[in-house]
């Protein structure tokens, strides 16, 4: 399900760029296997290369905005970002829609299979993105994830062997077993408008997917999990399993903030020691 083909053209584009002191932030797009574009920021230092780098993928919340300023940063040291967009994102919806109306796309998007397969491989696509430049260290390879983007994050580190390190921020173990059991309102409103035979479908497609397959197959790669205490999303034995099932090497902390860790600097300023550390920089 997740095999794709890296022969395609990767139909690189750049729309518009901005130039900021230091680096330049570069609006750029590439081809997606399932097709259509994916639109992402290349985030690229002036200093000469070759350079690590990092991908980015944004919690379901977000957007390829979301770590914008956590890339700039890590640009002023040497290194460079690449931020996707989520495959749910790239669709334009008509603005007249009732509320009801709205509700059913929102869980006709978060039921379809094809989206969650599609962020895996768009993924990997940005991989052989960054494999192509002359000024990438192909051998220096980080990956940071939140939510959305750490729970097929645990996939992805399961067979991409190119990505040498991952953050995983608060993501899901087994996405499945949250839909069959949370009582989070967005999970019983999902298992509330699909019937039983749509939801045992949806389930029996997804299960296989879970990242608990695939995070104990990450070795070499080092993990670095960052959990929230009394996330609304994800309870702890999710991250627990999440955590005790991933190969080593791999570390684990936890914070007292939200779901999207606002205002979490502890967060931040770990994950991106622990980047620059994993990436052979200096931490200065």
């Amino acid at each position: 399900m997740l095999d794709y083909e890296r022969s395609l053209s990767l139909d690189f584009e750049e729309s518009s760029y901005i130039e900021k002191d230091g680096y330049t932030v570069r609006d750029v797009s590439y081809l997606s296997p399932h097709g259509g574009k994916v639109p992402a920021y290349l985030v690229v230092p002036k200093t000469d290369g070759p350079f690590p780098a990092v991908v980015f993928m944004h919690p379901g919340q977000g957007n390829r905005t979301t770590f914008l300023a956590e890339a700039e940063a890590l640009a002023l040291k040497g290194i460079v970002s690449l931020l996707i967009a989520a495959p749910a994102l790239r669709n334009d919806y008509p603005n007249d829609l009732s509320e009801e109306q709205m509700l059913n796309l929102m869980v006709e998007t978060i039921t379809n299979i094809g989206q969650y397969t599609q962020t895996v491989i768009d993924i990997q696509r940005g991989v052989d993105l960054l494999c192509s430049l002359e000024n990438i260290d192909i051998n220096r390879l980080a990956y940071i994830g939140h939510s959305l983007g750490a729970t097929w994050g645990g996939v992805l580190a399961g067979v991409e062997e190119r990505i040498k390190s991952y953050v995983l921020m608060a993501g899901f173990s087994s996405v499945s077993e949250w839909h069959k059991t949370s009582e989070h309102p967005l999970a019983t409103l999902i298992r509330a408008k699909l019937s039983r035979e749509q939801f045992n479908k949806f389930i029996s497609e997804l299960e296989p997917l879970d990242a608990i397959h695939y995070i104990n197959k990450a070795t070499p790669a080092s993990l670095l999990f960052q959990f929230v205490h009394d996330d609304e999303f994800v309870p702890k034995h999710q991250a627990d399993t999440f955590y005790s099932v991933a190969s080593s090497p791999k570390e684990i902390s936890w914070y007292k903030t939200d779901h999207l860790f606002t205002s979490c600097d502890s967060a931040y300023q770990e994950r991106t020691k622990w980047i620059i550390k994993q990436l052979g920089l200096n931490n200065n």
